[in-house]
């Protein structure tokens, strides 16, 4: 009922026409079967080259037989999307009945329109006649410019719902299977539910002393870590840490503002937390915006089962929890000629005061050309105290220095 409710207030904006239509997309493709690569169908298993940008999860997929395109797997998806990149221009792909498509932010939703894909193929598997969201780069809030679109698409539930997923980050492996990968003893196993496209687990956050049971959505497409919302504080009186950073996300309906915060411990299971960066958004329905994103998943290897309904968190091993803070407040993301670009500056921290803007391309940082630093190396460089020369194209080279934020970025550690 919760997860009706939420699918209910996304789509309400929206026309009636465009109602209509977000669920005929949304339900465009119930028909369609993978088409395995063997004949004994029996168990299959296939393990992918992933691609990770900063956190969030890709894949080659080829498109009609020919065009091999670089796909986010974002199980927060309904169905499955394009971005009308240079390389899906070339697809030269009619246009069909016209959608609106929203997600994070407090904008319009982005215009889109469906479009049919002969086939869709990754992991030696295919599928034939895959009905898809086609999204104008130029009419979307989720990117700055159109420089910013370095990938082709999404993978939706539509299409994963047929497999069972394993994500292994440290071995830039992803694998898909028809039946169950091999357990490990020291896997942790947390039932799901699936309703209107998403998955569902529970969790229990730890703060102020007191427990919270809640259901939270297994998004892979979430760069983040963790996200509840400000109602469900208000509602239960929980007293949030004394320090709380301001910033921003950003999803295909624009920039959805709210606080980041140390959370003391979250339990998956019996597995517990601590130290986890939370994101506090504001809401007007407590069960709206809980999320466990992939900065927190690919820690462990994990593996969603869709056949069963089991979600799996495995650690590796040596590897403790932790979650990476962002001492200088600032987000950069990579641009199509391998620049970075200045996507957000947190107004509470030093890159603020130093006068760094949205929309700035870096060229070099500490005097290594920014093509050669990928997001997770800035990630990873960004989360230690450090003092950091930014050169920029059209403006002149400035530097600061970042420290630990007392009562937010402390270290974490993970109990079993």
């Amino acid at each position: 009922m919760k997860q009706i409710i939420l699918t209910l207030i996304a789509i309400m904006t929206l026309s009636s026409c465009s109602v209509v239509n977000y669920m005929r997309m949304k339900n465009a493709n119930n028909g369609i079967e993978p088409i395995l690569p063997t004949s004994d169908s029996r168990h299959f298993e296939q393990s992918m080259q992933a691609f990770y940008i900063g956190e969030k999860p890709y894949i080659q997929v080829k498109i009609n037989g020919k065009e091999e395109l670089l796909f986010l797997i974002d199980t927060g998806a309904s169905f499955t999307i394009l971005f009308d990149t240079e390389k899906v221009s070339k697809l030269q792909l009619e246009r069909g009945f016209s959608l609106e498509i929203g997600g994070w932010g407090e904008g319009e939703s982005s215009p889109a329109y469906q479009t049919l894909l002969k086939s869709v193929s990754f992991g030696g598997v295919g599928f034939e006649d895959v009905k898809v969201a086609y999204i104008p780069i130029s009419t979307t809030q989720y990117y700055l410019t159109p420089d910013e679109a370095i990938y082709d698409g999404v993978l939706g539930h539509d299409l994963l719902r047929h497999f069972n997923w394993m994500f292994d980050k440290e071995a830039s492996k992803i694998s898909i299977a028809n039946a169950s990968f091999s357990s490990n003893s020291n896997d942790v196993k947390i039932p799901f539910d699936v309703s209107f496209s998403k998955l569902k687990m529970p969790v229990t956050m730890h703060i102020g002393g007191r427990d919270f049971e809640q259901q939270v959505s297994i998004d892979t497409g979430s760069r983040h870590y963790f996200k509840f919302n400000t109602e469900y504080v208000k509602n239960r009186d929980i007293q949030l840490p004394d320090v709380a950073i301001q910033a921003s996300d950003f999803g295909l309906s624009g920039e959805a503002k709210h606080m980041r915060i140390r959370l003391p411990g979250l339990s998956l299971g019996n597995l517990r937390l601590e130290g986890v960066k939370t994101n506090v958004i504001k809401a007007d329905d407590e069960d709206d915006y809980w999320v466990i994103g992939s900065a927190l998943m690919n820690q462990f290897i994990t593996i969603i089962d869709y056949q069963n309904n089991i979600m799996t968190f495995r650690p590796y091993e040596k590897v403790s929890f932790s979650s990476r803070y962002n001492l200088a407040g600032l987000d950069l993301r990579k641009l199509k000629n391998d620049m970075l670009v200045v996507r957000q500056v947190y107004p509470d921290l030093i890159a603020n005061q130093q006068g760094f803007k949205v929309g700035s391309v870096i060229t070099s940082i500490n005097k290594v050309d920014a093509r050669e630093i990928t997001e997770q190396e800035w990630l990873e460089m960004v989360s230690i105290p450090n003092t950091f020369e930014f050169c920029f194209k059209h403006l002149p080279c400035t530097s600061i220095t970042t420290k630990h934020i007392e009562g937010y970025s402390t270290n974490s550690q993970i109990k079993r």
